[in-house]
């Protein structure tokens, strides 16, 4: 399929226009806001709108303090300390050059 270009969209627009004013069709302006819908009837819900009632709605306040509640819950423990290992490290020269490799504690 071929992608019209907007020209030739525009010009199809412009003549399917003409072809339907000489036709005897009228095209008629409105007013920004102004709806199609009938005055006399009540307006129809909209499509995301359910018949279901609402849910209760569950306040952020008391979720972030039981949160917090449970946290500090947690945190009464003292962690238990990891043990230091050594590590080896390499001594280098003024120069960049390594001297002697040496265990130090983290």
């Amino acid at each position: 399929m071929i992608k019209a270009s907007k020209k030739s969209m525009r010009r199809e627009l412009r003549r399917k226009t003409e072809e339907f004013l000489s036709r005897g069709g009228e095209i008629k302006r409105h007013v920004a806001g102004e709806t199609g819908e009938p005055t006399d009837k009540p307006r129809s819900r909209a499509v995301f709108v359910t018949g279901e009632p609402r849910q209760t709605r569950t306040y952020v306040n008391d979720v972030v303090s039981n949160l917090d509640s449970r946290k500090k819950k947690k945190t009464s423990q003292p962690a238990p300390k990891a043990k230091k290992r050594p590590v080896k490290k390499i001594i280098y020269d003024d120069f960049g050059e390594p001297l002697r490799e040496v265990w130090a504690e983290e």
